[in-house]
């Protein structure tokens, strides 16, 4: 990271970080907000190097790279470059780079980002099979109501530090309470609707 370590250690899976940071690395599939992506190469090619970065066989990189590209609908764009691609479908090759190598553990930061409605529900979904399979999913977003609806336990964290952990049910103190609710009266951010009614006004 960019962060040098100060003190203690950190295991994942119990396998010290520091000590095998390779091994580490191999568990983890990551998904970031921005598609950055290599765009003068075709889905496939990408993909092949994302796998072989794994260490996964050739064979298994493509047929995995195949289904993968078609259960997203990118089935006619495998070998088209990615610079002609929407923002959608690169987060979508994204996602697919995320978890070709099966990974135990998947970060996902706000992995909705540019997907249409029909793929928001589809990837919503995949989260739920992925949870059921038994892997670690850490979701990081802004948008509350995903996070209310795909997680089992929930950290909010406002200017570095965490100020609530626990279920949806768990941090509720009213059966109705949503979790944007729960964030805004942690934060102190209750009055928000009063900022956008002056807003509002400004413009009338």
């Amino acid at each position: 990271g960019l962060i040098e370590d100060f003190t203690g250690t950190v295991e994942v899976n119990g396998i010290n970080i520091q000590e095998d940071p390779l091994a580490v690395k191999a568990l983890l599939g990551y998904v970031p907000e921005n598609a950055e992506l290599y765009d003068v190469l075709t889905p496939m090619e990408y993909l092949d190097f994302i796998g072989k970065l794994y260490g996964m066989e050739d064979n298994l990189i493509l047929e995995r790279s195949l289904k993968l590209l078609t259960a997203f609908g990118l089935e006619s764009n495998a070998n088209n470059r990615m610079d002609t691609f929407s923002k959608g479908m690169r987060q979508k090759v994204l996602l697919i780079s995320g978890i070709i190598h099966n990974p135990q553990i998947i970060v996902l930061d706000e992995p909705l980002s540019g997907l249409d409605a029909n793929a928001v529900i589809f990837v919503k979904e995949l989260i739920s099979l992925l949870a059921k399979e038994g892997k670690t999913i850490f979701y990081c977003s802004h948008m509350m109501d995903v996070v209310e609806k795909v997680s089992d336990r929930i950290l909010l964290i406002n200017q570095g530090s965490i100020i609530a952990d626990g279920t949806i049910e768990e941090l509720k103190t009213d059966p109705n309470e949503s979790l944007e609710h729960i964030f805004a009266k942690l934060t102190n951010t209750g009055n928000s609707a009063l900022d956008a009614s002056n807003i509002i006004t400004a413009i009338q």
